[in-house]
């Protein structure tokens, strides 16, 4: 066995620290909340007054796993914190709005941010963003809702059974339902294999799944202030695009961006998802309340 002297040992750690570094100038870190520590990545160096874009991720996911190609691209221009949730205990929905306040509030005091949240990641933003509207300058969500419907439940039905058995049928099934038709397709076999066996799911990822299946933040979304940008994928059968024309009709400061990819959507398209998120924070009234953003071809 090798120490952690060993040059060998030596490199292997190194390897494993660049393989979570979103950025180069990014920092790896965690905040204190009782007693768990929620990691972020911030690219904020000390004293930096920036108002910072949030990103928050989704069910099972982390920063790098759902905005490792848009993290970077942000980071050209913003700086970026990106919340890494601990889910291992938790409950209820508001244990995932309490780890994102704590961070933003430990990260950027008194400093109002662009909070971005992706699927289940949106839902937390957005009970966010109506519960301590002081914390949000704007609001970005990625195919995200409102409350959880039938078909929605169904499908987490599925998921319950198939996670209670063998990994495979559940990795070819979140596969399936993730990504679109047409970037499924046109995958080569070798690409597609390493789609569905490289899919983990992390401790805590069942607690997710039943926060899922309970969402309703009618309440909160009604008190959403910030002006707010929904975009919705329109090959989405996780999270359907009903779901965002319903964001768009249930906030009053909101406009709608509609990109063809499935619920995957910042792997899909991470470089409109970059410049809609970008665009938005920089004019957040370049495009009227209710109105649809011109579609971007990337």
């Amino acid at each position: 066995m090798f120490s952690e002297e060993h040059p060998m040992w030596i490199d292997i750690l190194r390897m494993k620290e660049e393989a979570v570094k979103l950025h180069a100038d990014s920092v790896a870190g965690s905040v204190r909340l009782g007693e768990i520590e929620v990691g972020y990545h911030d690219t904020g160096a000390p004293g930096d007054g920036r108002a910072p874009i949030v990103l928050v991720h989704g069910t099972g996911g982390s920063t790098e796993a759902h905005y490792r190609t848009v993290y970077p691209m942000l980071a050209a221009r913003h700086r970026v914190i990106g919340v890494d949730a601990v889910v291992d205990a938790v409950s209820q929905l508001s244990d995932l709005v309490h780890q994102v306040v704590a961070v933003i509030e430990a990260r950027s005091p008194g400093v109002p941010v662009h909070l971005v949240g992706y699927s289940l990641g949106a839902v937390v933003a957005a009970a966010l963003a109506g519960r301590q509207p002081v914390l949000v300058k704007t609001l970005t969500l990625l195919a995200g809702w409102i409350t959880t419907d039938k078909q929605q439940r169904l499908r987490n039905h599925v998921w319950q059974t198939l996670f209670s058995g063998e990994r495979r049928p559940l990795q070819e099934f979140q596969t399936l339902l993730a990504f679109s038709s047409q970037f499924l397709r046109t995958r080569a076999d070798q690409d597609l294999e390493a789609l569905i066996s490289s899919r983990t799911f992390r401790n805590g990822v069942d607690r997710e799944m039943q926060i899922n299946y309970n969402v309703d933040i009618r309440e909160d979304v009604e008190r959403i202030t910030a002006p707010t940008l929904v975009v919705g994928a329109s090959e989405d059968q996780m999270v359907p695009i009903r779901h965002s024309y319903e964001l768009l009709g249930g906030i009053e400061n909101a406009r709608l961006a509609e990109v063809d990819a499935g619920h995957a959507v910042t792997t899909e398209r991470p470089a409109q998802v970059f410049m809609l998120i970008d665009d938005f924070v920089r004019t957040p009234d370049g495009v009227p309340a209710g109105a649809t953003v011109e579609p971007l071809m990337a």
